[in-house]
């Protein structure tokens, strides 16, 4: 039987995969030339497709009619380093007049790297490295977390949600950076998980490239550092959130004068952009929607005290978070949703612990509930309403906040159980 499963998931790999490098190629074969290869994908991206316009400038950089307008906002300001504190609040040198919402230092590497590179090389590099990246990071948490037979199928269902979904496709298409989002939060709770701050550490810089991290991450620490079950852990954990600030702060700050331009945008933008996508604030008032990391940190602080402060058994929790946060952003479209993809692992290797009260088959419903979002909220571009995408967020938020704690308050033996040896 073993044997039987081992061969239908390489099969079900081979085939999958005759699918998802057809689209590879015709998108970065469009992103290189600007030919509308791409537009003969199956499907097509959430978006539809964004290309950068023809202009003199654009075609000095080979860019006329090319894909991933969204890495124009680096590549362009990369140009003009001398420039970019304008650029934070005009968004000249942008070809959409967009103002730049990354750090300074990310213009800064990028200029001395593949920005010096043509516009479609750069991009389909800028893609390249993303990918890249986040599989070592993911293959390396299969590995540490000790599930690595389920490494070839956890490869297939990322790369299906990539690379086969409407909103996979968009996050390539234009050129986003939602992997690194994944990776940064993937080796946050890896590195509470296995208490290594090296994880933590790794965490903070690949967050600093995308800022939407932040709050998912700040909601994963304070929930932690708040439910931590003595004070020893409790500075053990304040150490762990300590590090990612100061990498953070140093960072963010090696471009001061840029920098205070580029936290000025970012504000504005957060406080006065018309909300866009899934973004929470289209359904209640903005300030409202910002303070959804508080009633987020008490659910979390909830779950680690009954845990006591054992992460691994959080994992449903952090995952509803994490979901629920996709529509924090004002503007919150749904190719951030491969930022999720890190959780594939977290949730396999959940239902591994023997050291919780939850059996199955409530274990693999939580488990495939999750796959099953992430592939119904891709394919949204079918739905109509969005009253209806929005609350699938909430649903299935709600499921993974309220089903574990009915199950751990029932367990009479659960929370006062020494922890598992197995899952030290």
């Amino acid at each position: 039987m073993r044997n039987m499963k081992k061969i239908l998931i390489i099969v079900a790999f081979i085939i999958a995969h005759v699918f998802i490098l057809r689209n590879v190629f015709l998108l970065s074969k469009d992103m290189l030339n600007g030919d509308q290869s791409a537009e003969k994908m199956i499907p097509l991206p959430r978006y539809g497709f964004a290309r950068i316009p023809d202009n003199p400038l654009t075609e000095q950089y080979q860019a006329q009619n090319r894909l991933a307008v969204d890495f124009a906002q680096i590549y362009f300001p990369a140009q003009q380093m001398a420039s970019l504190s304008e650029n934070y609040q005009s968004g000249i040198l942008d070809p959409l007049q967009r103002p730049s919402r990354y750090a300074p230092l990310v213009h800064y590497l990028c200029s001395i790297t593949i920005c010096k590179l043509d516009y479609g090389l750069a991009s389909v590099l800028h893609m390249a490295i993303q990918v890249f990246l986040f599989y070592v990071v993911y293959i390396i948490s299969f590995k540490s977390l000790k599930i690595g037979k389920y490494i070839l199928p956890g490869l297939l269902l990322a790369n299906i949600y990539l690379f086969l979904t409407p909103a996979g496709l968009s996050w390539f298409e234009r050129g986003q950076y939602s992997l690194y989002v994944g990776a940064a939060i993937l080796l946050m709770i890896l590195g509470f998980i296995k208490i290594k701050p090296i994880f933590v550490i790794i965490s903070a810089l690949f967050a600093f490239i995308k800022w939407t991290s932040f709050p998912t991450l700040f909601v994963i620490f304070s929930a932690a550092l708040l439910g931590s079950k003595s004070l020893a852990e409790g500075k053990k954990n304040l150490l762990l959130g300590g590090g990612f600030l100061l990498v953070v702060l140093a960072l963010t700050f090696s471009f001061p004068a840029q920098s205070i331009e580029f936290l000025k945008g970012l504000l504005q933008q957060e406080r006065f952009a018309a909300p866009g996508g899934v973004s929470l604030a289209k359904v209640l008032p903005v300030w409202i929607a910002k303070l959804l990391p508080i009633p987020l940190i008490i659910i979390g602080y909830i779950h680690f005290k009954i845990n006591l402060n054992v992460v691994e058994r959080t994992i449903p929790f952090l995952a509803g978070a994490a979901i629920l946060l996709l529509t924090y952003p004002t503007l919150a479209y749904e190719y951030n949703l491969p930022s999720l993809l890190g959780f594939i692992p977290l949730l396999i290797y959940w239902t591994t612990l023997s050291d919780h009260p939850i059996k199955e088959p409530m274990r693999a419903i939580l488990n495939y509930s999750f796959l099953a979002f992430v592939l119904v909220a891709s394919f949204s571009n079918f739905i109509n309403q969005g009253a209806i995408i929005m609350s699938e967020y909430l649903v299935i938020s709600a499921f993974f906040f309220i089903v574990p704690l009915v199950y751990y308050w029932n367990d009479t033996r659960g929370p006062n159980r020494p922890r598992n040896p197995q899952i030290q």
